[in-house]
């Protein structure tokens, strides 16, 4: 395992508990190298020349702005090599690794919350035929919903991943923050998030919209955007996203 953040974290959890070996946590933090490795009971270092050269799979978990300099340090290596990454074309390990591949879990991930393996799907993708068959037997090994999907299609899933789970969070973030200002109990709107998602789910987003942009109601909207005129950028995400909605009922 290459990288010792949120993604390494869970995957190796998944993998160790699916009976596969660690053989090293690898991480340019020796803190957090040795962080995971002493979860997981396996060997942890910061030196490259301390992972082993002859691992079945090397899996590289770490910040997309970083994975092709990181990879370079291991050309040494052999075995397959899979980067984690999400907007990654797999052709970037070109040049770099004789086989190599991608295993992308399509879930958002943080270490300080388990998540079950069946949660996980996970995106796979192979530089040949016979590496893509060890990817996919070793991913159906751990996580339950495996696709093949080329490093095109999973950049449209991720950028939708992205709209999904990172602006959403955001979201919620904006409207505790207004709460938040009039010293209300941001957690007063916990129920209306739990009623959100469970009717996403029960009967689609088109069918579950609710609220001023849908109904057309231009005079609520405009007493809105000018409550957040002391936010300009929220402001323009209200007025962008309402906009965006009005069009949607065409």
């Amino acid at each position: 395992m290459i990288g010792a953040g949120n993604v390494s974290t869970h995957i190796s959890r998944h993998f160790l508990s699916a009976g596969h070996q660690i053989k090293c946590i690898y991480s340019r933090s020796e803190e957090s190298a040795q962080r995971l490795a002493g979860e997981l009971g396996v060997p942890g270092t910061s030196v490259v020349e301390d992972v082993p050269v002859d691992a079945d799979f090397y899996m590289l978990c770490v910040p997309d702005r970083v994975v092709l300099e990181v990879a370079e340090k291991f050309r040494h290596t052999s075995g397959i090599w899979l980067h984690t990454a999400g907007a990654l074309s797999m052709n970037l390990f070109q040049g770099v690794f004789k086989q190599y591949g991608v295993l992308y879990p399509l879930q958002t991930l943080s270490r300080s919350r388990p998540i079950e393996p069946s949660q996980v799907p996970c995106l796979v993708e192979g530089s040949s035929p016979q590496v893509m068959a060890s990817v996919i037997k070793l991913a159906l090994s751990v996580y339950r919903n495996v696709e093949e999907v080329n490093s095109e299609k999973r950049l449209v899933i991720h950028t939708a991943a992205v709209f999904a789970n990172n602006f959403s969070n955001h979201m919620v973030h904006i409207a505790k923050e207004l709460i938040a200002e009039q010293n209300i109990d941001p957690q007063m709107i916990e129920p209306l998030l739990q009623e959100t998602f469970e009717k996403i789910k029960a009967l689609g987003t088109v069918e579950g919209r609710t609220g001023p942009a849908i109904r057309g109601d231009q005079e609520t909207m405009n007493k809105h955007i000018e409550l957040l005129k002391g936010h300009p950028e929220w402001e323009k995400l209200y007025t962008f996203i309402s906009r965006d909605i009005e069009r949607s009922r065409e």
